[in-house]
């Protein structure tokens, strides 16, 4: 491999490594069981920038359950209201989702519907 070849080579996986390294975030489409599975644990503020503001949230003292409709028009179901609801429960103190449920509304299926949602953080 002649020099130039290898300074070549060299400044590319320089480059890719800075590449790589200075993303601090990824975003990728997921489907809405997957971004609530991967959810528990984490800070709600993730679910809020991916699904905007919550359609409502129901607080005690230690707990909050925050719920989101995300609609769906399934091809060939009947006009109506079609969607996939999320309910999410978070720690009031921490604001770190403890769980999920998720329920079909229509003829939506909650699989089918997916987001983008940021998936690296730093």
């Amino acid at each position: 491999m002649s020099s130039a070849n290898r300074l070549a080579s060299a400044l590319g996986v320089a480059a890719l490594g800075l590449g790589i390294g200075g993303c601090h975030h990824a975003y990728a489409v997921r489907p809405i069981p997957r971004i609530a599975a991967d959810s528990v644990g984490k800070p709600v503020k993730r679910l809020e920038e991916a699904f905007g503001e919550p359609r409502k949230v129901d607080a005690t003292p230690t707990k909050a359950v925050y719920v989101w409709f995300i609609e769906q028009k399934p091809a060939g179901a009947p006009t109506g209201f079609h969607g996939c609801e999320m309910e999410i429960t978070v720690d009031a103190r921490t604001e770190h989702v403890l769980g999920y449920s998720l329920s079909n509304i229509g003829w939506a299926k909650c699989r089918e519907v997916e987001r983008k949602i940021r998936i690296a953080e730093r």
